[in-house]
């Protein structure tokens, strides 16, 4: 069996209805707003209610694209916005012992992915420094559901040797942490990944072997302390709009600095690809990951919206429509796929105007 599911939905959205967001956002005119254009932007900047953002799903992508481009001229008082960029490594690759439905490191699911444990200082300073040239901020991530004092350390050194030999903001998504971990962020500037993955409703049909209020804690403990806080979640885990807004909503809740964004990319062996092949429940396409992205830049307006991964695999080669939606961008390789060539990222981005 294929290792890529095919979205049965393409070769629907990526014709009429993606052709029409595409002719209605080519020629943008920042200067001249509709009636319509007016209104969104005025109630996203006042704070648009939960249920209000729920009957953005009725308008078309070019009016959400149209709205979300605008509100990011706004926002950055109409200044040339820009793009932030990121880039992660896989610091400690499977053997995780907990159950996400999505993730190819559980030990709960049966994919063939390499296995290893924390990779040295020396390894992931190299690593950094290779990316320095494509991003701003780098990341170190680990399985499992936390990591031991020992890796704690190791890994709080690295992060303090990588802002002194690069000009890389940092960040790391190390599970959940303690209190004087969480802290010790604060101290060295580090900035705090900690995803929801999706709603509170939704998240024992992903994961029991810990819970939702176990990550919000983390962020809320976090957030206490000072420390910038990147949180968000996937879309196309099954879950209905309503919980997309639901965890949007919490992230709201929880002030975090910038919401990540990814697309299911399904992995054989987990089990919301075997869900997906058995037909269970039906890929997230084109239109609804753009609408997604839209609505939750017009929920956020001022806060950084950043895609990650399975941008590639559910948008292929409509990813520039995604930045009219976007501050922020993971470039590079994920945690167990390979991403697009940071270089081919760069030129979309010059080519969009960043």
């Amino acid at each position: 069996m294929n290792n890529e599911l095919k979205n049965e939905n393409d070769d629907v959205e990526n014709s009429e209805d993606l052709c029409k967001a595409i002719n209605g956002i080519e020629n943008i005119d920042t200067s001249k707003l509709n009636i319509l254009d007016e209104e969104l932007i005025n109630s996203s900047l006042a704070g648009i209610s939960h249920k209000k953002s729920l009957e953005l799903w009725d308008l078309d992508l070019d009016v959400l694209l149209n709205t979300t481009n605008n509100l990011k001229i706004i926002c950055k008082n109409n200044q040339k916005p820009k793009m932030d960029l990121c880039s992660i490594i896989n610091a400690k690759s499977g053997k995780c012992t907990q159950n996400c439905s999505f993730c190819a490191q559980s030990i709960h699911n049966t994919c063939e992915i390499d296995e290893y444990g924390l990779k040295t200082p020396e390894e992931i300073l190299k690593n950094a420094k290779g990316m320095e040239k494509y991003c701003n901020r780098y990341s170190i991530v680990t399985s499992g559901k936390k990591v031991s004092d020992e890796e704690f350390e190791t890994i709080l050194g690295t992060l303090i040797s990588i802002q002194k030999e690069t000009s890389l903001k940092t960040c790391a998504s190390l599970g959940i942490l303690s209190k004087d971990q969480i802290k010790a962020f604060a101290e060295n500037n580090i900035r705090l990944h900690n995803n929801l993955e999706t709603s509170k409703n939704y998240f024992d049909k992903i994961c029991t072997t810990h819970s939702y209020e176990d990550k919000y804690k983390v962020s809320q403990k976090a957030k206490k302390y000072g420390v910038s806080v990147c949180s968000g979640g996937i879309f196309g885990l099954g879950e209905s709009k309503k919980d997309r807004h639901s965890m949007l909503y919490d992230l709201k809740e929880l002030g975090v600095d910038s919401i990540a964004l990814n697309l299911l990319h399904p992995i054989k062996g987990t089990k919301n690809y075997e869900l997906l092949d058995n037909k269970v429940y039906t890929p997230i396409g084109v239109i609804e990951a753009l609408k997604s992205i839209a609505i939750a830049k017009i929920i956020y307006p001022q806060s950084n919206i950043r895609l990650c991964g399975g941008r590639e695999h559910v948008l292929k080669d409509l990813q520039n429509l995604a930045l009219y939606s976007l501050d922020g961008l993971m470039v590079g390789n994920y945690l167990t796929t390979d991403g697009r060539n940071p270089d081919k990222d760069l030129k979309m981005l010059k080519e969009m105007g960043f």
